[in-house]
């Protein structure tokens, strides 16, 4: 797949993407370039950091949560290195590689939870009709502006209450149902809004509750390798990675044995998640190590 759909603009550039964070924060450019650079080389230090000036009670659902999902800019800084590492380029291409084989060219997709917009932006490069749903009013800011950058028309909305009644084609949930505190109900949304024999797309690491992830809910730690919580609402496996990163899912029809081996193969590990989840998530850690000439290029940002 070619590698700007993979890193959609302004991921191929350090300073780009630094000046786009300063702008969409309301962090000095400097700030920016720091708190970046930090979450390259580690990543969720900015959440972790700033969840703890917070006052926020890790890993529980509550309304101060929500505010400080609302007043935090650290996941912008978290979202923006995460886009930018080579795990989730690998799972971007994975999912465009299934779409284009199973939704024709010009099909309904939503980004659940699109963060930046990356994701959206590479889609609709595909040539696919893409609906983005953000919350944050910062990361709507920050994918607008990928938008321009890629020369892609994708809609925005904010909230379920926002999405049209026409059914998708396809929906795509990267990284969000570990944070909500009801995934059945997600799932149960997703198959009011899905055609028939829609296609769902799915990462959710319900085992990765550790210190850097202080938003992951404990409570949905129970979920790791569940199949049944997807299958009570009649999504059946279609595909996926041996470590569920990520894992698809069709509406009412199973897909071929071949095509979903590797996920049955790696769900028994992925259940276990639910107790030796302090393993599995530096495993995820270790996953997420970024490029070292990407390193080097944003430590080059500003010197001299």
């Amino acid at each position: 797949m070619d590698r700007p759909l993979l890193l959609p603009a302004p991921l191929t550039s350090p300073a780009d993407l630094i000046a786009t964070l300063a702008a969409c924060t309301g962090d000095s450019p400097e700030t920016a370039r720091r708190r970046f650079l930090e979450e390259s080389r580690c990543s969720g230090v900015n959440v972790r950091r700033d969840a703890e000036a917070f006052g926020l009670v890790p890993y529980v659902w509550s309304d101060r949560l929500i505010q400080f999902y609302g007043e935090t800019p650290a996941f912008l800084y978290e979202t923006a290195a995460w886009n930018r590492s080579p795990l989730k380029q690998s799972i971007r291409a994975w999912i465009a590689t299934l779409l284009q084989r199973h939704v024709p060219t010009g099909g309904r997709v939503l980004v659940y939870g699109d963060g930046l917009g990356f994701d959206s932006a590479c889609l609709a490069a595909l040539g696919y009709t893409v609906t983005s749903l953000e919350p944050s009013r910062r990361g709507q800011q920050f994918a607008v502006e990928v938008f321009k950058r890629n020369n892609v028309a994708v809609r925005q909305i904010a909230g379920d209450e926002e999405v049209p009644a026409e059914p998708f084609d396809a929906i795509v949930c990267l990284d969000v149902l570990e944070h909500v505190p009801a995934p059945p109900d997600t799932l149960r949304q997703f198959d009011r809004w899905l055609k028939p024999e829609g296609i769902l797309a799915v990462a959710a690491p319900f085992f990765c509750i550790e210190p850097y992830r202080p938003t992951h809910l404990a409570s949905n730690r129970k979920y790791s390798g569940s199949l049944s919580l997807f299958r009570k609402f009649g999504f059946r496996p279609l595909a996926g990675k041996y470590m569920w990163d990520p894992i698809a899912f069709r509406k009412g029809r199973p897909g071929r044995f071949a095509d979903t081996l590797f996920l049955r193969l790696g769900q028994p590990l992925i259940v276990t998640g639910r107790w030796l989840w302090p393993i599995h998530s530096q495993v995820a850690r270790w996953m997420l190590r970024p490029e070292r000439g990407w390193l080097r290029q944003l430590e080059g940002v500003g010197a001299g």
